[in-house]
């Protein structure tokens, strides 16, 4: 939920959305420098599919998590995991730079692996970071750039947008986490949750390349740590806030938009390829989390 400076009224979610969301449900921006006031209520911060990287440049008031209240000052840069809906409270907006993205839309119009690149992603609670002057100019600029072609909309805008976020995800590692290392963690747990993401990424890898034709499971994933898969899946839920099942079904639909998005596989062939023995339940599992079925989606994209 938020509350804005100005009408004070507070609003759920799912009353708040990006003006032109219609574009393109896997990316949206944010530049309130550019959002007369009146047009706050209208603005989404959060979608459930995307994640969410807001800058506050010049801004004040409270982002609160489930356990954790922070204060945003002019400097303050936070994010947040796709169906993680915080809390921000302004008391100050006036000059703020928000983006959402979807791990598809980097993977479409950039190449970038998310996890693999940027693996400080996948936490699920974090503190904000505050960035100083130097840091400040520098994602202005790139944000800035974002926005611009965000408006623009040219046939290579989003291949412009992605790697511009690419851009800005790397120095925002630079800056914030140079010492994130997940093979130096001592713990367990972050090395067990560390394993899975890999494997994960280098199965719907093969998938993709067409190497490897059947769906792990929890107990596939488990096998190949010698753990049990219960421990496997509370380890990786207290870690990310997912279970391993979602993390599998979110890689299947993402492999499965850009195997549809190559109009030379059949709907059959990429059904067999992801592991699905009949079509109808390639068709009923991808319908369940996009709302189309693989038919429908490729009517939308041709």
């Amino acid at each position: 939920m938020i509350i804005t400076e100005n009408n004070k009224r507070l609003l759920t979610p799912k009353q708040i959305r990006f003006p032109s969301s219609d574009r393109d449900e896997e990316f949206g921006c944010i530049n309130i420098r550019r959002v007369p006031s009146e047009y706050f209520a209208d603005l989404t911060w959060f979608e459930p599919n995307c994640f969410t990287l807001t800058f506050a440049v010049d801004a004040s008031g409270q982002y609160k998590t489930k356990a954790n209240t922070y204060d945003i000052v002019p400097g303050t840069f936070f994010f947040s995991r796709p169906e993680t809906f915080r809390l921000m409270e302004w008391t100050g907006l006036h000059e703020i730079y928000h983006v959402c993205f979807s791990e598809h839309f980097l993977q479409k119009y950039a190449g970038v692996e998310l996890f693999k690149t940027f693996p400080f992603l996948f936490l699920e609670n974090y503190a904000p970071k505050y960035g100083n002057q130097e840091i400040i100019d520098d994602f202005r600029i790139i944000f800035e750039e974002i926005a611009h072609e965000y408006q623009e909309n040219f046939s290579i805008s989003k291949n412009i947008i992605a790697n511009l976020l690419t851009q800005l995800l790397l120095k925002i590692k630079r800056n914030f986490w140079t010492e994130y290392d997940m093979n130096a963690d001592r713990k367990k747990n972050h090395d067990i949750v560390r394993k899975f993401i890999i494997h994960l990424e280098d199965h719907y890898q093969q998938i993709q390349q067409g190497t490897a034709s059947i769906q792990l499971r929890v107990n596939d994933y488990a096998k190949k740590q010698g753990i049990h898969e219960n421990y496997l899946s509370n380890i990786v839920k207290e870690k990310t806030g997912k279970t391993v099942s979602h993390w599998i079904s979110e890689k299947t639909i993402l492999i499965s938009k850009r195997l549809l998005e190559n109009f030379s596989f059949s709907i059959k062939e990429i059904s067999y390829r992801l592991g699905f023995p009949y079509i109808s339940y390639f068709t009923i599992f991808f319908k369940k989390h996009t709302g189309f079925t693989p038919t429908e989606f490729r009517k939308m994209i041709a």
